[in-house]
């Protein structure tokens, strides 16, 4: 694992101690975690504009899929 040290406001720093402690988990942890949700959202978004990229113009035949019986 690998360290990051980031530099926060003392009411940011405090709000997110409040928050582990209320979550049951350091704050090193809880800011890891939401780290690591803001990858896999990230990512998620990367994979749809990728997706709307390679069906962008072929909305008509998109349709008529979804008109097929």
């Amino acid at each position: 694992m690998n360290a990051l040290t980031v530099e926060l406001t003392s009411e940011v720093h405090k709000k997110v101690d409040l928050i582990a402690a209320e979550k049951g988990v350091s704050p090193e942890r809880l800011v890891s975690e939401m780290a690591a949700e803001m990858v896999k959202q990230h990512e998620a978004y990367r994979l749809f504009e990728e997706m709307a990229a390679r069906g962008k113009g072929r909305e008509a035949e998109a349709l008529e899929l979804l008109r097929r019986d």
